[in-house]
């Protein structure tokens, strides 16, 4: 019995090392190097776009909410109070302070810039909040506030 012993642990030592059985601290440098090989996920991307209700992130993830989960009773109305405060600022806030400011200077902005200063910030709008990587740019040829993929970042 002595002798078959060793043989028993060699052979089970072996068996375990094939099966993937690694002693600790080969399992923490497999791990370490996954960790370090793993991208990090990207969220996707919108495609460039008028302004307007549903650019904004507030709300996105009751998007994943049904069934018969019960978080689904509060989903329905907060995404529709998201939906709202966006549809103010798209459709009441923006519209009503560029004919202001149109009325007082007799033309409209020339330059984002200009526009995100004497519209948005000059009347206190607070823009929906965009997912990472996307951002507004005013097209002073079209009088549109467009939601965008921001180029200068690689």
């Amino acid at each position: 019995m002595r002798k078959s012993l060793p043989c028993v642990l060699l052979c089970s030592a072996a068996l375990a090392w094939e099966t993937g059985c690694k002693p600790q601290e080969d399992r923490l440098k497999d791990e370490q190097a996954a960790a370090a090989a793993q991208v990090e996920p990207v969220a996707p991307q919108m495609p460039d776009q008028v302004a307007k209700v549903g650019v904004g992130v507030r709300g996105d993830s009751l998007d994943d909410i049904s069934g018969d989960d019960p978080r689904l009773l509060i989903a329905g109305p907060a995404k529709t109070y998201f939906n709202v405060k966006e549809r103010v600022v798209f459709d009441i806030q923006l519209p009503h302070a560029a004919n202001l400011y149109n009325a007082l200077n007799s033309r409209d902005p020339k330059t984002h810039e200009e526009y995100m200063r004497e519209i948005v910030v000059a009347n206190k709008i607070e823009l929906p909040k965009l997912r990472e990587g996307m951002v507004y740019r005013y097209h002073p040829d079209t009088k549109e506030l467009w939601v965008e993929s921001d180029k200068s970042k690689p």
